[in-house]
């Protein structure tokens, strides 16, 4: 009984983070009826910028030099296209984007050297890395996806598969392949009961999951801002009629997503090290938002967490029998069982067409 409440425990722990990856695909599909297959890349552009501004990592001048001249391109293209923004502004505040992430990856923010204490440092380097997120996550918006408004959302989701590509490359590119050490040092707050022992990481993981989950769920229910997305989510065509700038709620959707993935991404990362092979568990995302619905966002923190307890007993109960590898395949295959009863989810609206 102890092991089994141990088991289901640490899947609960981890299920949390598997519900904010979830998070993530259910309000850009609620917002564009869309599925973001990039999910993997952008947990692991986010983890990466989170790193170069933890630990202080750094990259050769001609690979930051060159990062720092795409920012700069890609701001002043996208500050050019607004109405607002043209010219004489786009190309100053494009440059300055470009210095800044070219010092930022040549020099690093030394602050491992600033701050000794590594709590502190990751109070500073969190918000930070998250806002380096989902400003890449904004400028991906721009570039791919807001070209393909008013076509099919098939369209879209299949720029989303080439653009994980696209991104895995980069990231190679810029990072190399091998595994980098990835330790957070925050303080112990390993919970023991008995003969139940539930360490710190997993606790702080799912913890910091749980606040950014709340967070966003605050904002959309509660702002103006939050009000905009589910009503651009309803209807496009009728939110745009009302003075709803939709493609602007696309832009925030999307910055918010890469957010929180970036956040997932870092408690991930925190269990092991980090590597570009990392992106697989981003395709966690998709049982998750199958099983919970693809456009409900208690689904996702209801599949999340069925998943992490279902990986969980797997790893605990099934791959000692001798089945090893069968904790990755069981999360499907509760997704068929799920599906088979309940098509489009535990949580998800039903839609009945007729012909």
């Amino acid at each position: 009984m102890i092991d089994l409440l141990q088991t289901l425990g640490s899947g609960v722990l981890v299920g949390l983070v598997y519900a904010l990856l979830g998070l993530c695909i259910v309000i850009i599909f609620k917002s564009s009826e869309t599925f973001n297959f990039a999910i993997g890349e952008f947990l692991i552009i986010g983890s990466f910028l989170f790193y170069t501004l933890f630990f202080n990592e750094t990259i050769p001048w001609y690979k930051a030099l060159q990062l720092g001249a795409v920012i700069f391109l890609f701001f002043s293209f996208i500050l050019f296209y607004d109405k607002n923004l043209r010219l004489r502004i786009a190309l100053p505040l494009g440059m300055v984007t470009g210095f800044l992430i070219f010092c930022v990856f040549f020099f690093g923010l030394k602050l491992s050297s600033l701050i000794t204490s590594s709590f502190l440092r990751f109070a500073i380097a969190f918000p930070l890395g998250l806002l380096a997120a989902g400003l890449f996550g904004a400028m991906v918006e721009r570039v791919t996806i807001k070209p393909l408004l008013g076509r099919s959302p098939i369209a879209m989701t299949i720029v989303t598969l080439g653009l994980g590509f696209f991104l895995r490359a980069c990231v190679q590119l810029i990072w190399g392949s091998h595994a980098y050490p990835f330790f957070l040092d925050l303080p112990d707050i390993t919970v023991e009961v008995g003969d139940l022992l539930f360490l710190s990481d997993p606790i702080w993981a799912g913890i910091i999951s749980l606040i950014i989950f709340g967070l966003v769920i605050a904002f959309l229910f509660r702002t103006r801002w939050g009000l905009a997305i589910r009503a651009t989510s309803e209807d496009q065509a009728k939110a745009m009629a009302f003075g709803i700038n939709a493609r602007f709620i696309l832009l925030l959707v999307w910055g918010i997503s890469a957010l929180c993935i970036a956040v997932a991404g870092i408690m991930i990362s925190n269990f092991g090290a980090l590597q570009v092979s990392m992106g697989f568990v981003g395709l966690r995302a998709i049982p998750v938002v199958l099983i919970g619905g693809m456009d409900s966002i208690g689904g996702a923190m209801a599949g999340g967490i069925l998943v992490g307890i279902c990986e969980a007993l797997a790893g605990a109960y099934v791959e000692p029998l001798g089945l090893v590898g069968f904790k990755a395949v069981a999360p499907y295959l509760l997704l068929l069982i799920v599906l088979f009863i309940r098509p489009y989810g535990l949580f998800g609206t039903v839609r009945i067409e007729r012909v």
